[in-house]
C-alpha cells in the first residue's frame, strides 16, 4: 500500500513533450549585470554626444540600453527546451530555435559534458568598490551541459553549462521521458543483441 504502482490509462499512452527549463541563477555578479544594462549605455552616450552631437548621443544611449536588454533577456530565455517525439522522431527546441531533429532509435546517449570551474567571489563589504579589492578565487566546483549523442553527431542542448547537480537531474528526467517513448540506449540494445 505504500508503494504502490500508479494505474496508467492504456488509452492515454507515453507523453509526447518534455519541457526542460535549465535556467539557474546567472553566474555573472550583480555588478556586472549592472554595468552591461545602465552604465556601458550611458558611457555609449555620453561618447556619442561629446564625439558627434547630443542626438546621436541620446540615440546611442537608447539603442545600446535595448541592445543589453534585449540580450539579457534572451540568455534569460535560452534555458528553456521543449523535446517531443513525434512519429518515431525527437525534435528539439530551444527558446524559438529548432536545436534538432533526429529519429528516436539513432540516439545512442544521453551524456554530460562536465568541465570543473573556480569562481571569483565579491567580498562582503558594503561599498560597490571594495567589493572588487576584496574578491578571491572560490573552490572548484563541477558545471555540465547535457549532450544528446546520436549516430556520428552530437547535439548540445544548451551553450552555458549549469549546476552539474541541476544537469544530472535534467538528464535523468530526459533519459525516462525517451525510454516512455520507446528509446533504448546503445549500451542496452548492444547487450542485448549480443545476448540473444
Amino acid at each position: 500500500m505504500y508503494r504502490e504502482l500508479a494505474k496508467v490509462d492504456p488509452v492515454e499512452g507515453p507523453p509526447s513533450r518534455l519541457v526542460v527549463a535549465l535556467s539557474g541563477q546567472d553566474r555573472r555578479s550583480s555588478a556586472v549585470i549592472l554595468f552591461q544594462l545602465f552604465t556601458f549605455p550611458a558611457l555609449i552616450g555620453v561618447l556619442l554626444a561629446k564625439a558627434v552631437t547630443p542626438a546621436a548621443g541620446l540615440v546611442g544611449l537608447v539603442v545600446s540600453g535595448a541592445f543589453f536588454a534585449w540580450r539579457w533577456r534572451r540568455r534569460a530565455d535560452s534555458g528553456t527546451i521543449v523535446m517531443s517525439v513525434e512519429s518515431g522522431e525527437l525534435v528539439v527546441v530551444a527558446g524559438r530555435r529548432p536545436l534538432a531533429r533526429m529519429r528516436l532509435r539513432d540516439v545512442e546517449d544521453v551524456a554530460l559534458d562536465t568541465k570543473s570551474i573556480r569562481l571569483v567571489q565579491e567580498g562582503g563589504s558594503a561599498v560597490p568598490a571594495v567589493r572588487f579589492i576584496d574578491s578571491k578565487v572560490g573552490p572548484e566546483i563541477d558545471v555540465a551541459r547535457i549532450v544528446l549523442v546520436g549516430d556520428g553527431e552530437s547535439v548540445r542542448l544548451h551553450e552555458d553549462h549549469v549546476a552539474h547537480m541541476i544537469a544530472t537531474e535534467w538528464m535523468g528526467k530526459i533519459r525516462v521521458f525517451l525510454r516512455k517513448n520507446g528509446w533504448v540506449p546503445l549500451d542496452e540494445s548492444g547487450a542485448r543483441s549480443a545476448g540473444s
